[in-house]
């Protein structure tokens, strides 16, 4: 991924937030030079040794998850909020442009067999979306039809490598500039814009009136 100094983003804390908040991922593998991508949810967690792992499962028709033994390394990509910034906010004539969050996590991909594994798995990625409701749904509530459906996906992990951020955020703007973008996506005009107003509000540019 292509990152501008502006952008990148390294703080481990920060990529993990993001991916927390936005799990649903694209994962990317390639095989015999021809790209292929499923949209799926990812849990990132650290084992007891420390490792970072995303975890998630396919259904097993599926056929990229054959290709996992003959991958070096597969790409997941996180895709946080991000808007339309419109040219008109700037003090002199601008551009138009798109201010985004991503996370891109590269790692090795192996295959989870046991099924006490793989029912833990589950259960921890409907605790995850089921949080906050009155009634959460758990795998428990439906066991024997969760059991009978295992034979149709295909559980896994990822052994993370590396992460790379890009949080493209207006930072290369003056802090007039800045604040005038802040204000367009507070009004509400592009879609998208509350999340990036957020991360923008702890990255105001530093100039002569701050």
């Amino acid at each position: 991924m292509y990152i501008p100094r502006s952008f990148h983003e390294q703080d481990e804390s920060e990529l993990l937030a993001l991916i927390g908040e936005h799990g649903f991922a694209t994962l990317v593998t390639v095989e015999n030079d021809v790209p292929c991508a499923t949209h799926l949810p990812l849990l990132a967690e650290r084992d007891p040794e420390g490792r970072l792992l995303l975890q998630g499962h396919v259904a097993r028709a599926n056929p990229q998850w054959r290709a996992f033994a003959q991958q070096g390394e597969v790409l997941a990509i996180f895709t946080g909020p991000h808007a339309y910034i419109s040219p008109s906010v700037y003090r002199l004539p601008g551009v138009p442009t798109w201010n985004y969050a991503v996370v891109h996590v590269y790692g090795t991909p192996s295959i989870v067999e046991e099924p006490a594994k793989v029912l833990s798995s589950l259960r921890r990625l409907a605790s995850k979306y089921e949080a906050g409701r009155d009634n959460p749904w758990s795998p428990d509530d439906a066991e024997a039809v969760v059991r009978q459906l295992l034979g149709g996906i295909v559980a896994f992990e990822i052994s993370v490598t590396r992460l790379e951020g890009k949080f493209k955020l207006s930072q290369n703007r003056d802090p007039q500039d800045y604040d005038a973008v802040m204000r367009f996506l507070e009004l509400g005009r592009p879609r998208g814009g509350e999340g990036l107003v957020e991360l923008m509000g702890a990255r105001r540019p530093k100039g002569d009136d701050a």
